[in-house]
């Protein structure tokens, strides 16, 4: 059940055959906590604010979800195995990851087109919100970093999937 780095992962080949327990211990022995307690702290507190946009995500249509838990993933498989653990087996959305982990960690290009759209759109009006208010120029720059950032993620280090 272990990939090659230098191979890609294709859709659903990786996991074929296997129980939902078999993947989740093979996608946790793909990420190694750091060994650092300030750092793992770190990944965890970032983590679980991901968890928390996730969860907004689950209630109000159009934010998205499975991309912010996509992050909190990221960041636990950085700070804690047990968390890490606790999020691909979470029943309100524990299947949402686990799919995208079988998928081969890709998204199809109209979930990307989506999501970043919904970056930019988000961004766009905090942008306005923030300078509307009187902001110097702190907050819009931050988020105009976050957005970037986001986009950049999304658009070139996801992997796409042929949907």
């Amino acid at each position: 059940m272990e990939r090659q780095l230098d191979q890609p992962a294709t859709p659903l080949s990786v996991f074929t055959g296997h129980s939902d327990e078999q993947i989740v211990i093979a996608i946790l022995d793909l990420h190694k906590p750091s060994k650092n307690p300030v750092v793992r702290w770190l990944w965890t507190g970032l983590g679980c604010i991901f968890v928390v946009f996730a969860l907004i995500g689950v209630l109000l249509p159009g934010w998205p979800t499975v991309s912010w838990l996509v992050a909190a993933g990221f960041c636990f498989g950085r700070s804690s195995r047990r968390m890490f653990r606790w999020l691909l087996t979470n029943r309100l959305f524990g299947n949402s990851l686990l799919e995208y982990y079988k998928a081969g960690q890709a998204l199809p290009f109209h979930s990307k087109l989506v999501i970043v759209g919904i970056i930019l759109l988000v961004s766009i009006f905090s942008i306005y919100v923030l300078t509307t208010l009187g902001d110097p120029g702190f907050g819009q720059t931050t988020i105009a970093i976050a957005a970037l950032i986001g986009v950049w993620f999304v658009g070139w280090k996801v992997p796409t999937v042929q949907a």
